[in-house]
């Protein structure tokens, strides 16, 4: 059955599905498959939305990221796969720890291929016929997403202050599991776009964060016998990787919100 599904897979993509709970990476995909190559180009943030999503729009293919709150990339193929309708379409894995050492486990679930984020926006539909054809092409930034850039940088006090506030409400009021998964899939979140936005050394940051987060979580006992102010030190050596011309880039980008 593999071979039939991988052989369906090389014919023509109009419609994608992309689905990813960070809604950057979902204006830079929808950027650089829709208005750059003509692509028709649906986001959801949600397996669950996804499901229902795939087999209403019957996209020619689906890019999942991995990593969810609630379903998980790997459970919501399964989950395709177990449906009828939605059972054949090809599904491609974009994911911050594609390159970790269970990124083959995935595709012997059945995806096509894997994504590592960050990746370069601009070479994504080449990217896509590349893991089509097995002739991976190699990835620099280009310069057309700088608009994108920008908006997205300034953002980033924003973001980086809310996990500053997860942080602080752990160090007072002791641990608390759901704030931990929060701020983990924050840090996430960010180690993924902020490599796709190539600022690249919060990405780094975050993605020390994440997984020293998700150690934490999967660790037999809960709740740690250390205090929290490593996460707490730990945010805010990830806020100080924030490029300096961010807070400016947010100012320049709400006074052009305000006109």
């Amino acid at each position: 059955m593999k071979k039939e599904v991988v052989a369906a897979k090389c014919g023509p993509w109009e419609r994608i599905l992309l689905v990813d709970d960070d809604p950057d990476v979902g204006a830079l995909v929808s950027r650089a498959l829709g208005q750059a190559e003509g692509y028709t180009v649906q986001v959801c943030g949600s397996s669950i939305d996804a499901l229902e999503r795939a087999r209403s729009f019957q996209p020619d293919l689906i890019l999942l990221d991995v990593m969810m709150p609630g379903m998980d990339g790997p459970e919501t193929l399964k989950a395709l796969r177990a449906n009828e309708t939605t059972a054949s379409i090809p599904v491609i894995f974009m994911s911050a720890g594609a390159d970790r050492p269970d990124a083959p486990q995935y595709q012997k679930l059945g995806a096509m291929g894997v994504i590592p984020k960050p990746f370069d926006p601009a070479l994504l539909p080449a990217t896509l016929k590349g893991i089509c054809s097995g002739q991976p092409i190699n990835q620099a930034y280009p310069s057309n997403f700088d608009d994108l850039r920008g908006a997205y940088l300034s953002e980033l006090p924003a973001k980086t202050d809310a996990m500053a506030a997860l942080a602080a409400a752990l160090v007072a009021g002791g641990w608390h599991k759901p704030t931990v998964e929060s701020l983990m899939q924050m840090a996430h979140r960010l180690a993924g776009s902020s490599g796709l936005y190539r600022v690249d050394g919060l990405a780094r940051a975050a993605g020390i964060l994440e997984a020293m987060l998700k150690r934490l979580l999967e660790a037999p006992r809960w709740p740690p016998s250390r205090p929290p102010d490593d996460v707490a030190t730990l945010v805010k050596a990830l806020a100080r990787c924030v490029p300096g011309g961010a807070r400016r880039a947010r100012r320049a980008h709400q006074a052009r919100v305000d006109r």
